[in-house]
């Protein structure tokens, strides 16, 4: 199975996929904000693994990235072709 089928396959409970939608422009967002405003942006990680922990919870399951560290390297991917999927499948 590969890395982004391994990672949706983790993340199918609409709550979890929710979570993982603000969880990780959270997480990725304060690796710059921790350059401006250091407090807030190291307060800002355990925010979204703490949203994504929670989404896993709820999901059953646990984190795709404690199989594989590469799965955070996955995470933005994957919710860019889930926003991509949700722009393109929006009514018209």
């Amino acid at each position: 199975m590969g890395l982004y089928s391994h990672y949706d396959g983790a993340h199918h409970h609409p709550l979890n996929r929710v979570l993982h939608m603000i969880a990780i422009p959270v997480g990725f967002s304060s690796l710059i904000v921790v350059w401006y405003q250091w407090i807030i942006g190291l307060l800002l990680i355990p925010l979204a693994f703490a949203l994504a922990w929670f989404g896993h919870f709820i999901e059953g399951n646990q984190p795709a990235f404690l199989t594989n560290p590469v799965h955070v390297l996955v995470a933005p991917v994957w919710l860019f072709r889930k926003a991509l999927h949700l722009h393109h499948n929006k009514p018209k």
